[in-house]
């Protein structure tokens, strides 16, 4: 029996942990067989129990993958704590929205530093959602500049959210309506900028 699983099927998991029908249920060692199911980069946590008299209970935890980021020439899947979990496959989500702008070098040499980067662009992405600009402009793409100000990009039309620095939550409310009285006048930015810490009720648009 698994539960849990939605990547993976029951067969892939019993692979995995060494489970097959037929088998002498007291030859099976479960934390072993938990640990080699772990090893499948989408599952976080494994928990395997025998049921007596003839059962093998598979208890299974998945990591949900929240964005894709580039890191080099390569595309990784990341969770929503910015942990980079898998290089991207055949089979893996793609309509997700894409986090740009961290090195290899960076990620190869700080770790640690590269996933708290991108747990805190997946902050802003939380918070484009919260306040509903990501369901009528979905983001594309965040993008890390090499000064570490942020770039959104939204839309179909890729609208260009210049973020700056941290903290974002003024500055997306503003973008927020901004976006919102563009829409009402019928007009399209390409552009809007929202990086003026020293004045941020001064916002700047770049029509089309």
């Amino acid at each position: 029996l698994v539960d849990g699983a939605s990547r993976r099927s029951a067969d892939d998991l019993a692979a995995a942990g060494g489970i097959g029908v037929g088998n002498n249920i007291f030859a099976l060692d479960p934390e072993t067989a938990a640990m080699a199911i772990s090893t499948d980069p989408w599952i976080e946590q494994a928990k395997v129990t025998r049921k007596l008299p003839s059962t093998i209970q598979v208890n299974v935890v998945e990591r949900e993958a929240r964005a894709l980021a580039a890191i080099g020439g390569d595309l990784y899947l990341a969770t929503r704590d910015g942990d980079l979990f898998k290089r991207a496959g055949v089979g893996d989500p793609e309509d997700l929205p894409l986090v740009t702008g961290l090195l290899p070098e960076q990620v190869a040499s700080d770790r640690a530093g590269a996933v708290l980067a991108i747990k805190r662009v997946l902050d802003v992405l939380e918070e484009l959602e919260r306040v509903g600009i990501a369901q009528r402009w979905p983001v594309q793409e965040l993008h890390l500049e090499k000064d570490h100000a942020l770039v959104a990009t939204i839309g179909r039309e890729a609208i260009l959210l210049h973020l700056g620095h941290p903290p974002y939550r003024a500055k997306i409310e503003q973008g927020n309506r901004v976006l919102q009285e563009l829409s009402k006048r019928k007009a399209n930015a390409s552009v809007i900028f929202l990086d003026n810490d020293a004045h941020p009720e001064r916002v700047v648009a770049r029509m089309r």
